[in-house]
């Protein structure tokens, strides 16, 4: 197996590429979060509640 330090430039490119189309899996795998609508906190702090889609 090569070293790191050996890699071309095409090869690093290559393996973030596939790093990040396999985080982006991982991402979507988990769902996206939906907000439902504004809650105001007892300090007055605007927050959006969030659920996750199943």
């Amino acid at each position: 197996m090569p070293t790191f330090s050996k890699l071309s430039k095409t090869d690093v490119s290559a393996l973030v590429s596939v790093m990040l189309f396999g985080m982006t899996i991982l991402i979507s795998a988990v769902g996206p979060a939906e907000a439902q609508g504004p809650v105001v906190t007892s300090d007055g702090i605007y927050s959006p509640t969030v659920s996750y889609k199943a």
